[in-house]
């Protein structure tokens, strides 16, 4: 007998073996029970959640030998055959390949047929939204008054594709993604039937990896099961996986919190050796700090992690490291960093890129202000009385006069320290592409309203593009007006080069500028 992949081999033959749709099954059984069964219905959702099987369980429903029932026994002759798809009077129609008005016409015509050897005819119309335009008006009168021993199942992943007119002639259910604690005990029940046993961590990994899909979900642990020969662990799902698995993330997690960024570049070596695909390491990433959020928002976040209890007490020191700031100003960062990896050719420095951004990040969020709102100066204080809180005033830059502060207004000293505030309203804004050239440059001098940058040498190609683009420098304009409530024109200058005679035209107070800055480096 050919193997039955595990998803067709346990696919429901009764309403109680669906799993997370109990909102339609209930509904779907106690229409059965009053005798109000629809001509037509409706199920749409995601993919791998139950539509096609629930069709074909309504379809035993209504033509088992001892109902109409809401409990067919699956063992009369109908039902078997419903089962073994070889019932003639359960028509099942791919409307992917049987789209257009030709295939309506034929499907019109034998709708009126008696049926053969059933109680009620059951289409059931897959991916109905892959119809054409004439196909569906086409179809439109026969839905709306087919024959009474008929009844029509559509089902689709992309409701709103279809006509207002054939939604308003059908009873609509909405199948939900399926919980990862319903998908977890899916894959113990069948890998006890199976007799392979699946470690708790393993299980609660393919649970995840399904996307909330329980055939995905035994797509995966059929897998699993062909290539381990044996106990499913955590490696074995991780290598099926793609390589990344929790330790891993939970290990590049620490050293992000430790803000090691040689130790973050060692690790993403590591995994480009390997041979793992570092754009699912990303997203391995924003579902764990999406983990550390929940359990940094809600006092009771670990039960909705649907993680083993050893996985939630490791998130869970973790996550009393970073405040909510952090978190959230770190995933602004990864999901920016997902987007940006669909269409780069050099995932790998993007992905260094971003892991020394993110050890900026946490560890500063807390006592980073937020960006400042335009409003009316307040009145200085009085030299007698100095606020507490006002910031030391900033060194003068060699070759720069320090202009008097105003009231209210913007210092060099603020700028720097909410340089990343800058960088992170770039990208809200979608100027990915601008704000990974400010990266690289260095506030080092305020002149009245002229705000000068500095490029190192090897950063000579974001100085080009900057200085010599008027709506670059613009952009950068406004971004300082909406963070720090000033319009400020833009200087650019590249760092001093011996080799070149091309430089910034003050390369002494650019030097003595860098020096000045912690963390700065200028190579001789």
């Amino acid at each position: 007998m050919p193997y039955l992949s595990l998803y067709r081999k346990y696919r429901p033959h009764s309403f109680a073996e669906v799993v997370g749709q109990r909102h339609v099954t209930q509904t779907l059984t106690n229409a059965i029970k009053a005798g109000r069964i629809a001509h037509a219905y409706l199920f749409c959702g995601p993919r791998g959640t139950g539509k096609t099987s629930t069709a074909r369980v309504l379809a035993m429903a209504l033509n088992c030998e001892q109902g109409p029932t809401p409990e067919p026994d699956g063992t009369c002759e109908i039902c078997q055959r419903i089962i073994g798809g070889s019932a003639l009077d359960v028509i099942e129609i791919d409307a992917a390949s049987n789209r257009g008005i030709d295939e309506i016409r034929e499907l019109r015509e034998r709708v009126g047929l008696a049926a053969a050897d059933a109680r009620t005819k059951v289409y059931i119309i897959d991916e109905v939204h892959m119809l054409t335009g004439e196909a569906f008006n086409a179809f439109l009168k026969t839905l709306e008054e087919p024959p009474s021993h008929v009844v029509f199942v559509l089902a689709t992943t992309e409701p709103h594709r279809v006509l207002p007119t054939i939604l308003s002639r059908c009873q609509r259910f909405d199948f939900h993604r399926i919980g990862v604690r319903d998908i977890e005990s899916c894959i113990r029940i069948i890998s006890e039937k199976e007799q392979v046993p699946v470690d708790d961590r393993a299980a609660a990994m393919l649970a995840h990896a399904a996307d909330g899909s329980v055939r995905d979900a035994l797509t995966l642990l059929d897998q699993a099961i062909a290539y381990a020969e044996g106990p499913i662990t955590p490696e074995i799902v991780a290598e099926i996986l793609g390589g990344i698995d929790l330790d891993l993330v939970m290990e590049f997690t620490d050293v992000l919190l430790r803000k090691d960024t040689g130790a973050a570049l060692g690790l993403i070596d590591r995994i480009v050796a390997e041979g793992k695909d570092l754009r699912q390491l990303v997203n391995n990433l924003i579902s764990h700090y999406r983990n550390l959020l929940v359990l940094a928002v809600e006092r009771r976040g670990e039960e909705a992690l649907a993680l083993p209890e050893e996985s939630v007490k490791r998130l869970q020191e973790q996550a009393r490291l970073l405040t909510t700031d952090e978190v959230t100003h770190t995933l602004d960062l990864l999901a920016d960093l997902d987007r940006e990896l669909r269409f780069t050719s050099q995932p790998r420095l993007l992905v260094e890129l971003a892991a020394v951004r993110v050890c900026r990040v946490q560890g500063r969020a807390k006592s980073a202000p937020a960006p400042a709102r335009r409003a009316e100066p307040e009145p200085a204080p009085q030299a007698e009385a100095p606020a507490l809180t006002a910031p030391a005033p900033e060194p003068a830059v060699a070759g720069t006069e320090a202009a008097p502060e105003e009231a209210g207004a913007v210092t060099l000293a603020e700028i720097k320290r909410r340089w990343e505030d800058l960088l992170s309203d770039l990208r809200k804004g979608r100027k990915v592409s601008l704000g990974a050239i400010l990266v690289e440059a260095t506030p080092i001098a305020l002149d009245g309203d002229a705000l000068t940058l500095s490029f190192s040498k090897k950063h000579e190609f974001h100085y080009e593009k900057l200085s010599r683009d008027a709506r670059l420098l613009e952009a950068v304009s406004e971004a300082l007006m909406r963070v720090f409530g000033r319009r400020l024109s833009i200087k650019c200058e590249l760092g001093p080069d011996e080799s070149r005679t091309r430089s910034a035209s003050h390369p002494k107070r650019v030097q003595d500028a860098l020096t000045t800055f912690p963390g700065s480096e200028v190579e001789d």
